[in-house]
């Protein structure tokens, strides 16, 4: 189990909730598994943004952001894609626009 804040904020690409545990995905390939809750890392990382119930990306690794058919998603640098609910779109939208 790793602590909350024992990696720098640009070393992580995606945090994945799980329960009562977040899976770090790391820029070198590594994934690492914590004990704290996504909500922890989301008032902790404040410029991650929150995408769904369960991602918190790194807004420095977002390739781009595009619609297939009706189902909005984010493709990250590493070929990864994060579905978009459609009632967090407005808010995704909001929050990218901020941190560009």
């Amino acid at each position: 189990m790793t602590l909350l804040l024992s990696f720098k904020p640009h070393e992580i690409l995606l945090l994945e909730g799980n329960e009562n545990y977040t899976n770090l995905y790391l820029k070198n390939g590594e994934v690492m598994l914590s004990s704290y809750t996504l909500l922890r890392y989301e008032q902790k990382l404040n410029s991650f943004l929150r995408v769904s119930r369960k991602h918190l990306i790194n807004p420095d690794y977002i390739s781009k952001y595009c619609l297939e058919g009706n189902n909005p998603h984010v493709v990250l640098k590493s070929g990864e894609k994060i579905k978009i609910p459609r009632r967090r779109v407005r808010e995704f939208e909001l929050k990218a626009l901020e941190t560009v």
